[in-house]
């Protein structure tokens, strides 16, 4: 009887510090994208992701957004030899999360009555080049952080919650990035 009493406990503990709301923010701040009408017009792009995790699906759902975004644009994969101009070089780096952080055991072990939240910094990077015929002649990059916040209160909303929020702002930094036709040939 014991064991399962002892048993669940542990099972509460553990969605308690694995359960939480996060929010993202992003160091430059991500500008509202323009009308199409005034997108840079991309001509070939290369895609390059740095992961701890190989094939995850933020990888594969940012790749299909980029198509979504630049349709015309030809994908071509790390050679840049004989690129049609002008060339998008987009560079995401995901970072491990980390696990949890120290104050999340402290929410674990009083079995989400003691209230955390924790700020990651880096775990996203997205970096943007576009090349013309005479070099480099735009570059950005976007760092993501996120800020996890736990309770038992919270444990509802993250059983729900999608955790596509990365996703939605890759699509908006490179909507930014792309706004604005200065590097036309």
């Amino acid at each position: 009887m014991y064991r399962w009493i002892n048993a669940g406990l542990l099972g509460v503990a553990i969605a308690t510090v694995c359960s939480g709301c996060a929010s993202y923010s992003s160091e430059p701040p991500i500008g509202k994208p323009g009308e199409p009408a005034d997108r840079e017009h991309v001509a070939s792009f290369t895609y390059e992701v740095n992961s701890p995790w190989k094939n995850s699906r933020f990888e594969s759902d940012a790749y299909a957004a980029t198509l979504k975004i630049i349709p015309e644009a030809q994908a071509i994969g790390s050679n840049r030899a004989t690129l049609p101009l002008p060339t998008l070089a987009i560079n995401i780096t995901q970072a491990s999360s980390g696990g949890a952080c120290g104050q999340d055991y402290l929410t674990g072990l009083s079995l989400g009555l003691i209230p955390t939240w924790c700020t990651r910094s880096g775990l996203y990077t997205f970096n943007f080049a576009l090349s013309n015929a005479h070099g480099v002649c735009r570059q950005r990059t976007y760092s993501l952080s996120s800020t996890s916040y736990s309770h038992l209160t919270l444990i509802p909303f993250a059983l729900f919650a999608a955790n596509d929020q990365p996703l939605v702002l890759y699509q908006a930094a490179l909507k930014s990035f792309l706004q604005n036709g200065q590097c036309s040939p």
